[in-house]
This record gives structure tokens, sequence and C-alpha cells, in this order.
């Protein structure tokens, strides 16, 4: 259980902030500004989204092409001393600078518009870079190969694999030439010397934007402010570690989940799964190093789809409806408590177990004294609410999360009988008039009851904070809105803003009273 006490924190993924010199995404310069916010509010904890390297193809944090290292996305280009020496924003072309204007102008991440210019602009500054300090070996250069010696034990692959992935116009890995997709070493050094410059500039976007991440690291640190990360289960099956280790990370069938009350056939998410039996022949090295980065990266790590390190669903030839691996509920037990005292041992860690849980999963997460999830409106027995009141200490609350509607639509949504529910349950709506109408006392009722709840860390979604209805993402769905949510304000404007301001006031009262 991480040591924290009574804890308060907000969930924004990182592409939502805003700041004057973004390029239409939130950047690693834009987090800083908002912490003078989140100290007014008294929010301790930062939780975002994983801030991993995404397919160029997909704008889902979720949609990994490595385990390990930073998306360059996320890069402030302001804060590079090659782009500013250069000029700027001022040496951006005239149609350049009119798409960033448009991009910085959208009330929603303009991936259309973002990527292809952020990464123009971050190739040109890497050239420049080449130009300046790389040929003359600067004291620069020289703090670049020491981190890419320090950090070769996957910046090596991770590095090559990219620059691959451009040279063969983003075929997926098993589509590339026979030698290279089965790694042959003399073809992987001959690309290697191939593509030299790309190597080099995939690892020079990693250690700028580490470099920058660390920086967020010790201005959270001098805010008295904790950073939560997001660890998913596993990475993409067109990604660095697959195709570096096709045996722990296998492509013979499908990860998804089985059928359950909102799907009669389940899901196929189309993902690798891990052999975790061929990774315990090291040791589970791979999971071990995985855990380790992030925890250098983070103080608190929300461990995605926690029951699948008990047991995978999996899709093949053989069962095309899906079967468990561990088959045996013993197997899967002894396994689910290996991996995470494994996952926990280099920091705190925080298990998401929502979905179809079997009891064993919470009873062994409970025996590590790991917290698990608690959503107030999952939280019921037929048609009764629990008291948030009574949470166990061990267990994180939280009004909702990235998949789900925000507490407004939920509330304007449910039935009167729902509502009513609540009423009857919750301490916070003793004497209020319960209807469909969210602003005003329900939304601060409803903040309330999950500050007051047992559990020793409550986390709020930005969006239930300030009652609105923008969602971060509508699972199974393709719109441009999903993950393109924006703060409508930069972080040094959210105090001065009347709602805003207004609700840093509000939280700060409530977590106040709630103890935390």
């Amino acid at each position: 259980m991480p040591a924290f006490g009574r804890t308060s924190g907000i969930l924004l993924p990182l592409f939502s902030f805003r700041s004057a010199t973004d390029f239409g995404i939130g950047d690693f310069g834009a987090v800083e500004a908002s912490f003078g916010w989140m100290n007014a509010a008294r929010q301790r904890v930062l939780m975002l989204l994983p801030l991993l390297p995404t397919l160029p193809s997909d704008s889902s944090p979720y949609a990994t092409r490595s385990a390990f290292g930073l998306n360059p996305l996320f890069i402030d280009l302001s804060q590079v001393p090659c782009f500013s020496e250069s000029g700027g924003f001022e040496s951006l072309s005239a149609p350049d600078r009119e798409r960033l204007v448009e991009a910085r102008q959208s009330t929603r991440v303009r991936y259309d518009l973002v990527v292809p210019l952020k990464n123009s602009v971050l190739r040109s500054t890497f050239q420049r870079f080449d130009a300046l300090h790389w040929q003359p070996k600067t004291p620069l250069a020289k703090q670049f190969l020491d981190y890419c010696e320090r950090e070769a034990w996957w910046l090596s692959d991770f590095s090559l694999f990219a620059a691959i992935s451009e040279s063969q116009e983003h075929r997926a890995w098993w589509q590339w030439p026979e030698a290279l997709r089965f790694r042959v070493p003399a073809a992987l050094e001959s690309e290697r010397e191939r593509l030299n410059d790309s190597v080099l500039f995939e690892r020079w976007k990693q250690w700028i934007a580490e470099s920058q991440w660390q920086q967020v690291r010790q201005q959270a640190k001098n805010r008295g402010i904790l950073l939560c990360g997001d660890e998913p289960f596993i990475v993409g099956q067109d990604s660095a570690d697959a195709w570096a280790n096709p045996q722990l990370l296998r492509l013979d069938a499908r990860l998804g989940v089985p059928p359950d009350e909102f799907s009669a056939t389940g899901q196929d998410w189309g993902l690798p799964y891990f052999d975790f039996e061929a990774m315990q022949a090291d040791g589970f090295r791979w999971l071990r190093t995985r855990a380790s980065k992030n925890s250098a990266y983070f103080d608190l790590r929300r461990v995605d789809h926690a029951v699948g390190y008990f047991r995978q669903w999996i899709r093949d030839a053989q069962t095309p409806t899906g079967r468990f691996v561990p088959t045996e509920e013993t197997r899967q037990r002894v396994l689910g408590r290996q991996l995470f005292q494994l996952l926990s041992e280099p920091a705190g860690i925080v298990a998401e177990d929502l979905g179809v849980i079997p009891d064993f999963v919470r009873q062994t997460l409970n025996e590590l004294s790991i917290p698990g999830y608690r959503v107030l409106r999952w939280e019921k027995d037929d048609s009764v609410y629990r008291n948030p009141h009574q949470f166990p200490a061990l267990s994180l609350v939280t009004t909702g999360s990235h998949d789900t509607e925000t507490l407004r639509e939920w509330w304007e949504n449910c039935t009167s009988e729902d509502r009513q529910a609540v009423k009857r349950t919750y301490l916070e709506f003793r004497d209020l008039e319960v209807d469909s109408e969210f602003p005003g006392a329900i939304h601060r009722a409803l903040l309330a009851a999950a500050e007051n709840a047992g559990s020793s860390i409550c986390i709020l979604p930005w969006q239930d904070v300030l009652g609105t209805r923008d969602r971060i993402n509508l699972p199974g769905s393709k719109a441009d809105s999903n993950w393109a949510y924006r703060m409508e304000f930069a972080g040094d404007e959210l105090l001065s803003r009347g709602e805003t301001g207004a609700a840093a006031r509000l939280l700060a009262q409530l977590t106040e009273a709630a103890g935390r």
C-alpha cells in the first residue's frame, strides 16, 4: 500500500494540457503551470494516461509501439535549444504557421495537423543538433551519447525498429523482408548502418523527452505533487517488443476478454498475449525491467487489466471463441500472486480491477496490500448502492475513468430510481431534492461522496471536477473526439478563470473536510 495517507488527486491526460507554446497538443512544458491550481485545490496526485510511444496511425495512448520510452509528441519544442536558436516558431514556413495556429485554437487535439507538423519540426531540429553538436562532439553531444549507452538495453532495439518501420512505410514488422522479420544479425547490422541518421533521430527524440520528463518530475516534487502513471497490460502487435521478443509476446493467438453482461461474445482486442511460462525461464526479466523503468518515471503506477496477470483470455484457430490460460484456478492464483509481488517491488502500485473479476483476484491484491478500484456508480448490490464511507482504506475511489461517460452524463441519463437509490445511501444527499438537474448541489454532493469515502486514495477525472460532458474516449468507436480532449485554458490561467478557479475552491473545501 503506498504510504501517502489519505490523498486526493486529478486524472487528466497529458495530451489535454494547454500552454502558449504548445503545438496543439499537451506537452511536458505545459504541466508545471497546473501545479499551482492543484496546490490551491489541495490535490496531491496527478494521474496520467500512458506516456509511451504510440503507433503512427492511432491516437490512442494504449496503442503502444514500445513498453519503454516516451511519446515524442509530448516534447516541448520551445525548450529545445536547437529549435529556439534556429528562430523557433518564426522559422516555420507560412503554411506551417497557419496549421499551428489552427491546431492551437482547436477545442480538441487535431492529430491530422499536429502529427505531421510536429514530426517535421522535430526532424529539422535534430538536423540542426546534428550539424552543430554531433559532428564536433560538443559537451551536449556527449550527454546524448551517455544517454544512449545507459539506455541501450531497450533503446537499441526500439530505435532500429522505429527507423526500419519508417523506411518500410510503416508496414507491420511481420510484413518486412524475411531477414528483418526474423532478426538475422547481419541484416540488422546492415540496416542499422544504412539507416544510421534515422536511428540516431529516434534516440535523440527519446533523450529529449526523457530529459524534459525528469524536469517535470522535479517540478512536481518541488510542489508536493505525486505523479501517477498508467502501465498498459501489454503492447501492440506492431511493436518493438513483439518484434524483439516473439517468444514472450506471442502472436499465435489474440488477447481479449471473455463474454460478460455487456457482450455475449466478449472482446477480441487483437493484441499479443504474454507467455508467462517462457518469461519465467529468465526470472521474468522483461516484466522486471519494465516495472523498474516505469518506477523511474512515476511515484505511483496504475497497473492496467490486473486480472490479466492471473489469467488471459485468448482466441486462436483451435479455440475461436476463446479460452483462459492458465486453465486451472489454482495455477491462476499462484501466477497472479507471483507477478503482482514482482510488479510492486520497485514502487507503489494500484491495480485496475474493473470488469469481470474473480473473487480470488481481489483477495490476492488485498493480501499483498495493493489497492483496487471503487467506481461510485458501479458499487452497488442489485439496486442498492454501497455506502462510500464504508469503502476499505485499501482502495482507490473515483467517479469514473477515461472510458466511462462523465459524472454529469451518468446523473442526467440514469433512472429516477437510481437517483433515489443514491439519495437513500449517500449521506451527502440527506437534505437534497433529487432530480435530473446536475449543476450545483448535486454536483457538489457527488464529489463530496468520493472525497469522504473510506478509500485512502481519491482520484477525480478533470471533467467530473468541472461538471462537464466532455469524454476522453468512447470505447468501440473511431470518432475524432476520442483521445482528443483539451482543457479550455492554459495551466497558468486556471486560478484566474471563473469556472476553474471556483472548482479549485470547491475541491479544496471538500478535500479538507474529508481529511485528505
